[in-house]
């Protein structure tokens, strides 16, 4: 996209702040992550000798009958009687399941992860044969082979003979078996009495392969002693890409998308990619260092085009080391604190594909409301109901175009979550109600942190239920500190805390005469902040690590699953709020794989400054990457006080973020947009008119990734896989299929661009009709301007995506979904285009809504004859190769257009492009017809 120019130039300086990075761990400060590193070190300093202990036991291969699964018994050769057990499945879409677990052993390893993480149990393949043979077992399929070898362990996924992805190539497998802990012996010193005794440890015959022992049965770091009783539990794997030079994925983490290394020859980071959800405020811009959410998903990219994925299933701390040993090879190295290996191998070969893959496990991502996807004001805190009335009178009054007005956590009495301050805030449903009274919504904010009082009713009914979060003696409860001050963390994993947690939703009074939110509606949406969860006193700003939730696990175990299940439950609440539903909204800061089947996430504190701006950009592609579309980041930043060149810019930005929100700080001074000076408020007013009429872009969009699972923002290599030369860039995306590119301007004093063309299409400016080479097609609303960009064929397709953007009648065929095709018919003289509107719903049941076949469809639906009478206004083709002689109807009406002269799509030639105006062309957006151009 084109920059808005601006006419002056600013030298304000921002306000400066630092990360406290002392407050979270490093790799040498983690007891797991550094016997995981000295492991690889030792396995680089073997070289050519070294070996993994593991193997299978050929004589136990078992294969199922009638499905694509075989298990085996896995021994290593340090610890021969520590039993292992492996299991392999082929699924019904090619995907491969690896699975291992210690089996008979002292306790049991942490293995519900999937289940929260999966949709459903994978749908097994019943084609596809396993081969047992002396060396291995191997499957086939298409052009696809899957060996394990039995000694040492190995599996491997080929395509046409070649590897693709590769478990334990390196020999890093180490799953670290129960054991009880020994105290040294004692033994009398030699010529001594018995009565002059040392302590003798005994030598450990494993130490070339684990090392001696560190840290298995407690670590300190600061001023915290986090005790272990179960011993070390940790387990490592290598992850290799032999022919895969790229890697994208693993969020979030503030850096480029095509991650930089860790490991190797001169690696960019000293310190391993960490995934442990933390609320690391003023984060770097640059950095590996763990951030709000989690998401094991790893993509592997060739310059050939080739993408293959893996999803490493661990809820667990996670350190991940990265290298490339050449500049088409790639090798990574998990290391997960606890938990089972449960690793899902996506052979792609396509980025699409390793979407589509992800989305059959995980689910696809949620349609939001379309009310959701238009702009949200926010700011820590709007201070009182008239503060809330002014902010909304002012952007009247400004003619600025919002939808969302959001409650930080001051509208709370002492932060209890629910409990309005009434002092402030003494109507909130009338103050609710004025809002939505002119068809806009409230957002409120609900951090799990539970105030410790005795006349909050949420605390003690969830006291009195037993669904609180205990200390490690798994009955007191837990006690940290938060915004509340002295609080309990109900505890997700609980079930009994589900049903109960929805019914404080509920806006009517309940039978059981339990507490319900009477002060609030069935449209107010919800915040869910602070869910890694944020302990102001606990080692790391988080829970401690032997706290202990529902069956008796560590929050070890689960510390980056918790956040997820918060949201899920908000949401599962808000949906039972009315009768008939209506579409949730729910933001989370901390997530995990499958929290995009819960709503909208953000990047969390950033900072107002221009490499936020720019890092911002890069956390919402890989977030979108990992099945979170619908995400973005603070517009403004949430610390500091941008000035007006740098706030025009992130506006600019976040108005192409899926979710489009200002927020700030309630220490920065107020940033509305009717807060600037001219010209600036005016190009704020341009940019956020423009996010509104490109809302059928958004929406058409995000239909498709709710069904397909690809992203809706799409970064370059994902749209034009072959092309090598483009495989980096992460500063410029494309919104959907609709053929929009985007390129932000995020540094200072920029008056123009470079946008990088990966094809020899024709790409038109959006703003001045201007051709490049390059292109496709994008529809926009203006209320319905179909724009038709031809390509270099001379022809054009798009698609518009429909339904009430509310409800979910949608799930019932209450659709409007079609297809817009610009298409050459004829030859010579009597060469004509012809534009077509059709219905996609009817030839694509199955793919029409997300997770519902439709049995049928009827195109005179509830929904389409609501918006039958809304027309088409104007059709703009960009493009044409000649003035056309006719445009008419195919029933031979003629139409109202004219035309102006420009650059053909057809050829080599850039510049203005030819433009068709079709004026009032009497067809509507909900039917089908044709218009021939002559």
């Amino acid at each position: 996209m084109r920059a808005l120019q601006l006419a002056v130039l600013l030298c304000c300086l921002p306000t400066l702040f630092a990360l406290k990075a002392g407050d979270w761990k490093t790799c040498s400060q983690s007891a797991f992550c550094r016997r995981g590193r000295a492991l690889a070190a030792r396995a680089k300093e073997a070289g050519p000798t070294w070996n993994s202990p593991y193997s299978v036991d050929a004589s136990s291969v078992a294969v199922a009958a009638g499905e694509a699964t075989f298990s085996a018994a896995v021994k290593s050769s340090v610890y021969p009687d520590i039993k292992f057990k492996l299991d392999l499945q082929v699924l019904q879409d090619g995907v491969v399941r690896v699975r291992m677990d210690e089996v008979d052993g002292l306790r049991k390893r942490y293995d519900e992860t999937a289940s929260w993480a999966l949709i459903a149990d994978p749908k097994v393949s019943s084609n596809v044969q396993w081969t047992v043979g002396k060396k291995d077992v191997r499957a086939v399929y298409g052009d696809v082979t899957v060996v394990v070898k039995y000694e040492p362990l190995k599996v491997s996924l080929l395509r046409g003979g070649q590897e693709e992805i590769v478990l334990n190539g390196g020999g890093l497998l180490n799953m670290e078996h129960f054991r009880t802990k020994e105290e040294p012996t004692v033994a009398a010193a030699p010529g001594e009495e018995s009565a002059q005794e040392v302590l003798e440890e005994k030598p450990n015959p494993a130490a070339w392969f684990e090392g001696e022992e560190d840290g298995w049965w407690e670590e300190t770091f600061k001023s915290w002693t986090d005790k272990k009783p179960k011993g070390p539990e940790s387990l490592s794997i290598d992850i290799d890409f032999p022919h895969h030079g790229h890697l994208y994925g693993i969020p979030q983490h503030a850096t480029l998308l095509d991650l930089p290394t860790t490991a190797g020859e001169s690696p960019v980071f000293d310190e391993p990619y960490r995934l442990h959800n933390a609320d690391v405020f003023e984060y770097l811009a640059s950095s590996p260092m763990s951030l709000y959410g989690s998401i094991p998903l790893l993509y592997a990219h060739a310059a050939s085009g080739s993408t293959v994925g893996v999803f490493h299933v661990v809820g667990s701390e996670t350190w991940i080391d990265v290298a490339h040993p050449s500049a088409d090879a790639s090798h990574t190295h998990w290391v997960s604190e606890s938990g089972v290996l449960d690793t899902f191998l996506l052979p792609g070969p396509t980025p699409a594909a390793v979407a589509a893959q992800y989305a059959r496990l995980t689910g696809a991502p949620v349609l939001p409301a379309q009310w959701a996807l238009g702009y949200h004001q926010c700011r820590w805190n709007y201070i009182s109901s008239d503060d809330v009335r002014s902010v909304q009178h002012r952007f009247d009054e400004e003619d600025i175009p919002v939808d969302v007005f959001w409650l930080d956590i001051e509208y709370a009495e002492e932060h209890k979550y629910f409990i309005w301050d009434k002092k402030s805030f003494p109507d909130p449903v009338d103050m609710t109600n004025d809002v939505e009274a002119i068809g806009r919504k409230m957002v409120v904010i609900i951090d799990p942190h539970l105030k410790r009082a005795k006349d909050y009713p949420i605390y003690k009914e969830a006291t009195e239920l037993d669904v609180l979060v205990k200390q490690s003696n798994g009955e007191t409860e837990y006690e940290g500190w938060c915004w509340t001050g002295s609080s309990s963390w109900v505890d997700f994993f609980n079930p009994k805390s589900w049903a109960w947690w929805r019914d404080l939703f509920k806006t009517t009074p309940l039978e059981n005469g339990k507490y319900s939110w009477l002060d609030s509606t069935e449209n107010v949406g919800v915040w869910n902040d602070m869910n890694e969860p944020a302990i102001f006193n606990g080692p790391e700003i988080t829970m401690p690590k032997d706290s202990v939730h529902y069956g008796g696990w560590e929050h070890r175990d689960v510390h980056n699953i918790n956040g997820m299940l918060f949201s899920n439950q908000t949401w599962q609440a808000l949906y039972a709020r009315s009768d008939p539903p209506k579409r949730p909204f729910v933001l989370t800061r901390s997530f995990f794989a499958g929290s995009h089947r819960f709503g909208a996430m953000w990047t969390g504190d950033n900072l107002g400054t221009w490499e936020h701006m720019a890092v911002g950009l890069k956390m919402v592609l890989a977030n979108s990457l990992g099945g979170m579309s619908f995400s973005g980041a603070d517009v403004g930043g949430f610390f500091g006080n941008p000035e007006p060149e740098m706030l025009v810019r992130w506006y600019q930005l976040g108005a192409f973020f899926p979710f489009f929100r200002a927020h700030a700080h309630i220490d920065t001074k107020r940033r509305e947009p009717y807060l600037l000076d001219e010209p600036y408020k005016s190009i704020l007013r341009d940019v956020l008119r423009l996010r509104y009429k490109l809302l059928p872009v958004w929406y058409t969009a995000f239909r498709e990734t709710s069904v397909t699972g690809s992203p809706v923002l799409r970064p370059q290599f994902f749209v034009f896989p072959g092309d090598e030369t483009g495989a980096s860039i992460d500063d410029q995306f494309y919104v959907g299929s609709s053929g929009l590119l985007v390129k932000p301007v995020t540094t200072k004093g920029a008056t123009e661009t470079t946008v990088y063309l990966s094809d020899k299409k024709p790409y038109y400016d959006y703003f001045t009709n201007s051709i490049y080479r390059g292109g496709q097609k994008e529809i926009t609303r203006d209320p319905f301007t179909l724009r038709v960009a031809l390509d270099g064929t001379g022809t054009a397709r798009g698609e518009l995506y429909l339904d009430d953007g509310d409800s979910f009648a949608h799930e019932h065929g209450q659709i409007v979904w079609r297809e817009f095709v610009a298409e050459s018919k004829g030859k010579g003289k009597s060469k004509s285009l012809r534009l077509k509107s059709t219905d996609l719903v009817t030839a694509h049941l199955a793919e029409a809504v997300d997770g519902v076949a439709l049995a049928t469809y009827d195109p005179t639906n509830a929904f389409a004859e609501s918006i039958k009478n809304v027309k088409i206004e104007r059709i703009a083709v960009l493009g044409l190769g000649k003035k056309p002689a006719a445009v008419k109807t195919d029933d031979g009406r003629a139409l109202e257009w004219e035309y102006v002269e420009g650059v053909s799509s057809v050829g080599k030639k850039e510049g203005a492009a030819s433009v068709l105006t079709i004026k009032n062309p009497g067809v509507f957006v909900s039917a089908g017809w044709d218009i021939i151009i002559e």
